[in-house]
């Protein structure tokens, strides 16, 4: 079967492409080039309502998985909304199941641990995109499925975040990591089963929270990152609450995962499981 997968060149689109060798994968992109594992890549903006929906009218895919985002600026936070505006009327009208992936800074971190039907309560721009984005999905394409992950991480290779703490530890510059922000980190290669399954599974449909296992603040998964990659944590690596920062951050957006545990055979582990297991 087709399927398209917007984020091709992200970090959750590489592993998703390493693992969907039985789907016919179109992949695109934004703004990065690359040669996809699998499959054949074209550029797309999102924003194109009339680009969107030529390629999908052109390719004609069985599901179209929606992995596309970035936080990284104001124009592509704006893009957030009408590029799953564009998909899912896409979506809707060609009778391509959606698998539309979220987040849990849906929500501001007062109400954990967040169920699958917990409201979103967002605290931030990028957040309340995110949200108005799975409203526009389940009022354009019922029959949808919206998945939301945690922190997504991985060792091979690893995630830009850990990245930045690998990076941050040998540069002796100071890296804060805060003991009172809570999460659910996923596993990247755990995540893409739990979305291939989905895309293959159109009886689901709704909302999943698609987290990990294992609840841990930032201070707690940072370290035992390093450890996993024998890294000592060097005396620039600290600990750090919210409140000394002086930001505005989600405390608590523990989440869980009560429908992907239920309905899914794909198992989304804790950060410990998967570093025992690998």
């Amino acid at each position: 079967m087709r399927l398209l997968l917007t984020g091709g060149s992200g970090y959750l689109g590489q592993h998703l492409l390493a693992l969907a060798t039985e789907w016919d994968v179109l992949s695109t992109y934004h703004t990065r080039p690359f040669t996809p594992a699998h499959g054949a890549a074209i550029p797309l903006n999102l924003e194109d309502k009339a680009a969107v929906h030529a390629v999908v009218e052109n390719f004609r895919p069985a599901v179209i998985v929606h992995t596309a985002c970035s936080n990284r600026n104001a124009d592509h936070i704006r893009a957030i909304v009408p590029a799953a505006r564009h998909l899912a009327q896409a979506a809707h009208a060609s009778g391509a199941r959606l698998v539309h992936l979220s987040t849990d800074s849906i929500w501001n971190g007062e109400d954990a641990p967040y169920t699958d039907d917990s409201p979103p309560t967002p605290l931030n721009e990028y957040g309340r995109a995110k949200a108005e984005a799975e409203t526009v999905v389940r009022a354009l394409c019922p029959n949808a499925v919206i998945g939301r992950p945690s922190l997504i991480w991985g060792l091979g290779p690893i995630d830009h975040q850990t990245r930045w703490l690998v990076e941050g530890a040998h540069s002796g510059a100071r890296v804060t990591l805060f003991t009172d922000e809570w999460r659910n980190p996923v596993y990247a290669p755990d995540l893409a089963r739990a979305v291939l399954e989905l895309a293959a599974r159109p009886e689901i449909t709704g909302t999943l929270n698609l987290v990990g296992a294992q609840p841990l603040n930032r201070w707690e998964f940072g370290t035992r990152l390093l450890n996993a990659l024998k890294l000592p944590i060097p005396p620039n690596v600290v600990p750090l609450t919210i409140a000394e920062s002086g930001l505005v951050r989600a405390r608590n957006v523990t989440a869980l995962a009560h429908r992907a545990k239920r309905e899914l055979q794909t198992q989304l582990r804790g950060v410990d499981e998967v570093l025992r297991e690998t």
